[in-house]
């Protein structure tokens, strides 16, 4: 077993977070990885977007109830708290009202990951509700500002992650041991993480755990269409390609006609409301129908899936893996 900071701050087993995945859902993946041991978290809902008719905040109501009522162990929940997303100050609202309601949800609900934004508004409302409060890094600067707000730790994200990506191309490798040196507060790994040989050369570079978004995908208990997870094993590393996406610039996707399309829309000088609604089409293909040819968001990690597995099988042996380099490195010193 492999003990840290982070899994003494979680009341978790293993150091091992499950990744935001907004607008998608992710309830039924994070009650899978908080029973394996490693912190589930719920997603930061797409609402109207994602064909719901409820307003986010009450999505994410149900989504706490549903993760409560089929778990004993920790979990948290992702909030996008960038200018472009209006309903985050609601939805951190209706979590601190949950967590203040019920203590069965106080007990496991132990932190709140904001991402795409500034952490500054939100560290003291979140903390003063005794819920941690985490934030995703892509820069030094950034973690910089995050131990500043008093966040409990930062997420290191290399431009190798999937989704919503940081302007500039720096990778887990420069990042994450930059972040690592210039905060005090726990480091979480995260871009490329998916096994056991990642979790520790996280570990070497000093981080306290890693998050996976693009590895858990590609399991047999997410939330995600069967199809979409199968696009997973047959990817290579360099299957992927960086376009924009809803909330920001750069956005990283699997490659197909979609994205395809998506470039030459885009050279063309196509107009920002038909990029809008093509880039809903392949939103409701890849969410609603698992279809290949979908917006399929992934990390350049995918290149490293190899199949489809279970949750409790990808934690177990990414922490075995991890556990046998790391009684192996010593042998290396003469």
């Amino acid at each position: 077993m492999i003990k840290t900071e982070i899994t003494e701050m979680l009341n978790i087993k293993h150091p091992i977070i499950q990744a935001g995945m907004g607008p998608f859902s992710t309830e039924k993946l994070a009650i899978a990885v908080s029973n394996a041991g490693a912190l589930g978290l719920i997603s930061h809902s797409g609402g109207p977007l994602m064909g719901f008719k409820k307003a986010v905040p009450e999505i994410m109501d149900d989504a706490i109830e549903e993760v409560n009522k089929h778990t004993k162990n920790t979990f948290g929940i992702n909030v996008r708290v960038a200018r472009a997303q209006p309903d985050a100050p609601k939805c951190i609202k209706k979590i601190i009202e949950k967590v203040k309601g019920d203590s069965n949800i106080e007990k496991k609900l132990r932190v709140i990951v904001t991402s795409a934004g500034d952490p500054r508004p939100w560290t003291k409302k979140i903390q003063s509700a005794g819920i941690l409060h985490f934030h995703v890094a892509a820069a030094t600067s950034h973690g910089k500002t995050i131990e500043k707000s008093g966040c409990d730790a930062v997420i290191a994200s290399g431009y190798e992650a999937g989704g919503h990506i940081a302007l500039e191309p720096v990778h887990t490798f420069v990042l994450l041991p930059e972040i690592v040196d210039t905060v005090k507060i726990p480091v979480i790994a995260a871009g490329g993480m998916c096994d056991g040989k990642s979790l520790a050369a996280a570990l070497a570079f000093g981080a306290q755990g890693v998050q996976m978004g693009t590895r858990m995908i590609a399991t047999i208990e997410s939330d995600f269409k069967d199809n979409y997870k199968t696009q997973f094993v047959k990817g290579v590393e360099r299957d992927t390609t960086v376009l924009p996406g809803f909330f920001s610039p750069h956005c990283r996707y699997l490659k197909n006609k979609w994205t395809d399309e998506l470039k030459e829309k885009m050279e063309k000088g196509t107009p920002e409301d038909e990029l809008l609604r093509f880039k809903a089409l392949g939103r409701s293909l890849a969410a609603d129908k698992g279809d290949e040819n979908g917006s399929l968001l992934c990390g350049m990690v995918v290149g490293r899936i190899k199949s489809v597995i279970s949750i409790k099988e990808l934690v177990e042996s990414t922490v075995t893996e991890a556990e046998e380099i790391l009684k192996k490195l010593p042998g290396y010193i003469i």
